[in-house]
């Protein structure tokens, strides 16, 4: 169930936006059964934006949440892989984009309750 939620200024076209939902997809498939078929992307384009009090005209934010907790290293070679999409994708300069990641251990998916460490 990772979650990724992107904040961008810029406006996208719809080929353009279903390229850098399957770009992020690939990204999350570095952490360990992340699979990007069970990947959902929230995309807000479009938006007002302001970095130090300025109005930017490219930025990128991006909220990703997944259930469970990995290493250092797994999160890191994670989190360039999205920097690198983004920037290659939408031409955003990396020092424009902010990642930030939340790890669950339970959630709620299929109608039902899951915990990463019990069961029934």
């Amino acid at each position: 169930m990772p979650y990724i939620r992107l904040s961008i200024t810029k406006k996208l076209t719809p080929e353009i936006e279903q390229k850098l939902v399957n770009g992020l997809g690939e990204a999350l498939s570095k952490i360990p059964g992340k699979d990007p078929c069970w990947t959902m992307v929230e995309v807000n384009d479009g938006l007002r934006m302001y970095f130090g009090g300025e109005k930017q005209e490219d930025m990128v934010f991006a909220d990703v949440k997944y259930v469970s907790k990995f290493e250092y290293h797994k999160k890191k070679a994670f989190t360039i892989a999205p920097f690198d999409a983004i920037h290659e994708i939408l031409g955003t300069s990396k020092d424009r984009i902010c990642l930030t990641i939340t790890e669950f251990t339970n959630w709620g998916a299929v109608g039902d309750f899951r915990d990463e460490f019990y069961a029934d």
